[in-house]
């Protein structure tokens, strides 16, 4: 999985999503991740870690972003710089992200990886937050 941490941005496959975004124009990858997790049965440890970014950068963009972003954790001006130009945008995907979390906490390969750990309960934390500012 590649996880480091607890965070929404703490692991490979959602900091290499998030640079994707970066060098997009639009709002097209948010709106990518998180149908794909409405679309498949299953959901992968990639998909759901990319649907969290997307929905918590999507929130960032409604005026409600977590901590990761409003404390400067992920370290990256880039990603202020392309939420600021967006801002607003994606209103339409609230009720489709909402669904999606409601998902991944449910079933996926994410929740259970998370499970088998200690730090499940944090975790689970950071994604009733994410699901709550929405």
């Amino acid at each position: 999985m590649g996880a480091w941490g607890t965070g929404i941005f703490e692991n490979d496959d959602v900091l290499d999503w998030k640079a994707d975004l970066l060098d997009s124009g639009d709002i097209e990858l948010i709106e990518e991740a998180i149908e794909e997790v409405l679309e498949n049965e299953y959901i992968e440890s990639d998909s759901a870690s990319n649907a969290l970014g997307a929905i918590e950068i999507l929130a960032a963009l409604q005026g409600s972003p977590g901590k990761e972003i409003l404390n400067n954790q992920i370290n990256t001006e880039d990603l202020y710089n392309w939420i600021n130009t967006h801002k607003g945008k994606g209103k339409k995907l609230i009720s489709k992200a909402k669904r999606a979390v409601k998902k991944i906490k449910k079933d996926s390969e994410l929740k259970e990886l998370w499970e088998e750990s200690e730090e499940y309960p944090i975790w689970l934390n950071t994604i009733n937050d994410l699901e709550n500012r929405l």
